[in-house]
């Protein structure tokens, strides 16, 4: 997973999965906003899907009808 911090006061290590919203633009990419957990402040960040989400991922893609896993 990769390691993120936060610009405004340097916290590290911010957590993907504690997403508060997630937008998938590949099977392997998203546009990501998270709060950190010190400061409160809201983080954007575009990053690769992180294996503990990607089952998430594809069964909310499959309910909504958004292709992805649709081999």
């Amino acid at each position: 997973m990769p390691v993120l911090a936060c610009p405004s006061c340097g916290e590290r290590n911010l957590d993907l999965r504690a997403y508060d919203s997630l937008m998938v633009l590949r099977s392997d990419l998203a546009f990501f906003s998270l709060r950190c957990p010190r400061c409160s402040k809201k983080i954007s960040t575009l990053q690769p899907i992180p294996s503990a989400l990607r089952e998430e991922v594809r069964f909310a893609a499959i309910e909504v009808g958004a292709g992805m896993g649709l081999d």
